[in-house]
């Protein structure tokens, strides 16, 4: 087993937790997009939208947004051929107290920069009814290119969120540019969300701790058995590697998710078939780490710490007593440490008098040269 990175042992759960712990949904995709990763996206988003029984007419307008959004990126984004220059794409949607917010990141060339400052600017200081006309007369006029369209995209994205977007152009090497944009679609067209001056400033935060922690995939909110298939299944897609660590990968994931399901302890406001959870997939060159979270019972966290440890400092052999017995607590933590062979890491972050973050980390070796795909 060799030694796992300062960087992947970081708690970072209780990080993003705290970053998006006013939100019931955050899903946020770190890396190159392609059709492949849009379409495992928006399953995933078209699931939790469903779950969580939004107006059709507000789920078509999120789902409309992400796709041009997602679209932009894979049109747009920019490689450069050093591979110690991080030039992957994000992409986040939140669901806000009173919106959904839209999030996406990609490098553009600085010669694209004042152009596309240009457009946006134009398309923000349009009423709805001079951006229908506007539309109009880019359908009918417009110039179009191998990257798609005159604008036309961000101008029915901003019809649909009837909102105006945020950006920043951040300089990086290379003669090119990190181009953020946000823009919320509100749940209640009565209850227009007030614009987030700090927005960008927070999406560029968050995205230096996406950066600084590796990682790939989060995705915090409900979870239920329903939804768990649909996650296990893109998850299994979006874990490009080798059959034998693949096969790894999809139990330890399978344990951690249904470890969530079966004992994370409930809020008031959370029904019986659903609780809040966590999952995180991040790596660096030599492993790949999976992170769970839960909120667990301040009562409960010396019985749960006890087993936790003590399966943690068994050996091989006293592990396979253990797992003999199926009634012996803990399998799914055995199971963990057999797969990755490696002991796992855990934290317990305070929230309140009662509730505390429960994290556990798992890692495993790559068995091959080459990145994850996420």
């Amino acid at each position: 087993m060799s030694e796992i990175s300062t960087v992947l042992n970081n708690n970072i759960s209780y990080n993003l937790y705290e970053y998006c712990k006013y939100d019931s949904l955050e899903y946020s995709y770190r890396g190159m997009v392609d059709s492949d990763v849009v379409e495992n996206i928006l399953s995933l988003a078209e699931a939790n939208l469903s779950n969580a029984k939004e107006q059709t007419l507000i789920r078509k307008k999120v789902y409309f947004v992400m796709v041009e959004c997602l679209q932009n990126i894979t049109r747009h984004q920019e490689i450069n051929t050093d591979p110690n220059f991080d030039q992957n794409a994000i992409f986040i949607l939140r669901r806000k107290k009173t919106s959904y917010s839209i999030t996406s990141a990609n490098l553009i060339k600085d010669t694209e920069v004042e152009k596309l400052r240009t457009k946006i600017d134009n398309i923000n200081a349009m009423t709805s009814d001079e951006l229908k006309d506007y539309a109009r007369k880019v359908l009918s006029n417009g110039t179009f290119s191998s990257k798609g369209g005159a604008g036309l995209g961000l101008i029915e994205m901003a019809r649909k969120a009837g909102t105006k977007f945020q950006y920043i152009f951040v300089p990086t090497k290379y003669e090119m540019s990190m181009f953020y944009m946000t823009i919320e679609i509100p749940v209640n067209k009565d209850e227009i969300p007030i614009p987030d001056t700090k927005a960008i400033d927070n999406v560029r935060k968050y995205h230096r701790l996406l950066q600084d922690a590796n990682i790939a995939l989060n995705y915090s909110g409900m979870l239920s058995q329903g939804n768990l298939k649909t996650l296990m299944n893109i998850l299994g897609k979006q874990i490009n590697t080798s059959k034998a660590l693949k096969l790894k990968v999809n139990n330890i994931m399978i344990e951690m998710l249904q470890n969530i399901i079966c004992h994370a302890d409930r809020r008031e406001h959370e029904s019986e078939n659903s609780c809040y959870g966590m999952f995180v997939v991040s790596q660096d060159k030599k492993h790949l780490k999976i992170s769970t979270a839960n909120f667990i019972k301040n009562s409960k966290i010396p019985q749960v710490q006890n087993l936790l440890e003590k399966i943690n400092k068994s050996d091989k052999a006293q592990r396979s007593e253990m797992g003999r017995n199926p009634n012996t607590p803990g399998q799914g933590f055995i199971t963990i440490i057999n797969k990755s062979r490696h002991p796992y890491t855990y934290n317990f972050n305070k929230i309140d008098n009662t509730f505390s973050l429960y994290s556990i980390d798992a890692f495993l070796e790559k068995e091959y040269e080459g990145n994850i795909t996420m």
